[in-house]
């Protein structure tokens, strides 16, 4: 089912402090992550969002938002939708956040009416680029799916992941999966203050502040991936030391 986050959003149809904006992917913790960064920006309003096409296509129609930022989806349906979002709202800026970062998909994308293709580990501020673009129609960005990354890419050794220890990766998953540290506790088979202390670790040797930026983190090293219960850590028996 599609959320709505702001009941009476179309009564301020003709008043826009700030940009509106509906997100659709079909993962809830990615959509959950996108919005915990998104809402950090002053000039941006998260109107509602929708784990499918049709929920996002509805939600376009009813809350006419500024931005719609949407997934291409497994089946590549968020593609063909693209043109049919626009027009169910005039002068809306489809932006595709994807993690396929194949050519012939952002072709695809762009020849629908798509105004960005931006893949998952692209730095946020392509993303904030892409939504703050002056016009729908003016600005196009064709290219900015492929992050510094992408077009020099280095060795995994290289990654900054490499930094912290594998049992604080663990709990960076974690966090990034919204856990507590009572379960991560359980899980892992520490004890609470044992994972609040590979969190600080964690977080102080990657400079991240909240977990918002965790998520963003684990996001864009692509340590979240669809079947997410399969990275679920579980206790170690028996015990290891930490």
């Amino acid at each position: 089912m599609p959320r709505i986050y702001k009941a009476q959003a179309g009564a301020f149809r003709y008043q826009r402090p700030r940009l509106r904006v509906v997100l659709a992917d079909e993962h809830a913790i990615l959509r959950g992550g996108l919005r915990a960064m998104l809402e950090t920006e002053p000039d941006l309003e998260i109107l509602g969002e929708a784990s499918g096409v049709a929920d996002a296509i509805a939600l376009a129609r009813c809350l006419q938002p500024d931005v719609v930022i949407t997934d291409a989806f497994a089946d590549g349906s968020g593609i063909r939708a693209i043109s049919e979002i626009r027009r169910e709202c005039a002068g809306v800026r489809v932006i595709m956040l994807t993690g396929r970062s194949r050519q012939e998909s952002e072709r695809a994308a762009m020849k629908a009416g798509a105004h960005a293709y931006i893949v998952n580990d692209s730095p946020i501020e392509v993303l904030l680029r892409a939504i703050r673009a002056e016009s729908p129609d003016s600005d196009l960005l064709p290219m900015p799916a492929r992050s510094e990354r992408q077009r020099n890419p280095k060795p995994r050794e290289e990654e900054p992941i490499t930094e912290i220890t594998a049992r604080e990766r663990d709990v960076l998953i974690g966090v990034a999966l919204g856990y507590s540290s009572k379960r991560m506790a359980a899980d892992l088979g520490r004890s609470i203050k044992t994972i609040e202390k590979h969190r600080f670790k964690m977080m102080h040797k990657l400079g991240l502040r909240n977990a918002a930026a965790v998520t963003r983190y684990a996001m864009d090293n692509g340590l979240l991936t669809a079947d997410r219960e399969a990275q679920h850590p579980r206790p170690a028996s028996p015990p290891l030391a930490d």
